[in-house]
C-alpha cells in the first residue's frame, strides 16, 4: 500500500496549499466587494425606476395642466378683451352693452316720434367693431328711409339734442324698471332746444309735457323765445342792476 502511494506520488510537484488558500481569501473578499457593488447598483436602479415613474406621473400632469392652463388663459383674455385677433371687448363692457341695448330700445320708441320715423339709433354690433380698442359701447344711426347706416357721429346738432334727449328719457325708464323702488320724479334739461326746428322742437315738447303728465317734474332751462308759449308754468330769472330777480309765471 505503502509503495503504491509512492509509487503514485513519484514525479509529482508538491503544491503550496497555503498560497492557493491565500488567493481563495483574495478571491473571496473581491468577490464580496462585487457583491455589495452589485447591491449598491440594484438599490441606484430601483430608486432610478421610482423616480422615472414619478416623472412619467408628473409629465402626464404637466401635460393636463398645460392644456387647463392655455384654456384659462384664452377664457381670460376672453374676458379682459386681450386676445389675440379679437374684438378688444371685456366682460365688464359685454355686460354693459346688454344694458346699453334695452337703454337704446327705450330711447327709440320716442325718437322715432320727435323725428317723423326718419332714423333710429342701435348698439353697434361686436363683429362691426373691429379691433382697434372701441369701447363696445358705440352706436351708429339706421335710416328709416334707405336702411343705410352711419356713424352717432354724423348726426346734426338739432339730431344729436333728439338722440341725447331720448336717450336720457330711456335711461330713466330703465332705471326705474330695473330697480322699481327707485323713481325719477324730476328731470333737467338743459338749453339744445334751440337747434330744432320748429316741428321738431314742438314734438319734442309734447313727448316731454306726456312726461310731466305722468306724475313727473320735468323742467326745462332754455333762452328760445318760441318756448315761452309752449310751457304753462315758467320760472324767469333776470339780471339787474341789484342782482338776479327770479318770479314765477304760472
Amino acid at each position: 500500500m505503502l509503495i503504491s502511494l509512492q509509487e503514485q506520488a513519484s514525479g509529482k510537484q508538491i503544491t503550496d496549499t497555503e498560497a492557493m488558500q491565500a488567493e481563495l481569501r483574495q478571491l473571496q473578499e473581491q468577490r464580496k466587494i462585487q457583491e455589495r457593488i452589485y447591491q449598491k447598483k440594484c438599490s441606484q436602479n430601483y430608486q432610478n425606476e421610482q423616480a422615472f415613474e414619478q416623472l412619467e406621473r408628473y409629465w402626464k400632469e404637466i401635460g393636463s395642466r398645460k392644456e387647463e392652463y392655455e384654456l384659462l388663459q384664452d377664457l381670460n383674455k376672453t374676458a379682459n378683451g386681450t386676445l389675440s385677433g379679437s374684438v378688444k371687448l371685456d366682460f365688464e363692457t359685454y355686460v354693459q352693452r346688454q344694458y346699453f341695448k334695452q337703454v337704446i330700445y327705450a330711447a327709440n320708441k320716442r325718437l322715432v316720434r320727435m323725428n317723423f320715423e326718419q332714423f333710429y339709433l342701435e348698439c353697434r354690433e361686436i363683429s362691426n367693431l373691429g379691433n382697434q380698442g372701441q369701447s363696445g359701447l358705440d352706436m351708429d344711426v339706421k335710416s328709416f328711409l334707405n336702411d343705410s347706416v352711419r356713424d352717432v357721429k354724423t348726426l346734426s346738432g338739432g339730431e344729436s339734442f333728439l338722440a341725447a334727449l331720448a336717450m336720457a328719457l330711456g335711461l330713466a325708464d330703465i332705471i326705474q324698471n330695473t330697480a322699481g323702488a327707485i323713481r325719477l320724479d324730476t328731470m333737467f334739461i338743459d338749453e339744445g332746444f334751440g337747434s330744432l326746428d320748429d316741428e321738431s322742437r314742438n314734438q319734442a315738447i309734447q313727448i316731454l309735457n306726456e312726461l310731466a303728465g305722468d306724475e313727473r317734474l320735468v323742467g326745462i332751462i332754455s333762452h328760445v323765445n318760441e318756448l315761452k308759449e309752449q310751457i304753462d308754468r315758467k320760472l324767469f330769472i333776470e339780471k339787474g342792476e341789484n342782482g338776479s330777480k327770479a318770479h314765477w309765471e304760472l
